[in-house]
């Protein structure tokens, strides 16, 4: 079995901080499709942006974005996201 590429500590100390502090859950169900670039970060006509795994399946708009290291915390309405910075940004409709 292949090794699991993981975060690094560093995005993990700071989601953590985050979710206590604002009270969201950290999500991870991002996390191997973006290092894969299986998903993207969509941008709508709107400029709202969201994660997008496939037109069906979507997070609510993202709020904020903090770059750790090689590693996104992506802020939306009700969880926390960790993502690779190697994500893809897509126009959506």
């Amino acid at each position: 079995m292949s090794e699991q590429k993981l975060p690094c500590e560093l995005v993990l100390k700071h989601v953590s901080k985050l979710s206590l502090e604002k009270d969201k859950p950290i999500m991870l169900d991002y996390w191997t499709l973006s290092c894969e670039k299986s998903v993207v970060i969509g941008v709508r006509a709107s400029s709202e942006k969201l994660l997008v795994k496939n037109e069906d399946e979507y997070t609510s708009p993202i709020s904020k974005v903090y770059k750790v290291g090689e590693q996104y915390i992506v802020e939306t309405e009700n969880s926390l996201y960790i993502v690779s910075s190697d994500i893809p940004t897509k126009r959506i409709s």
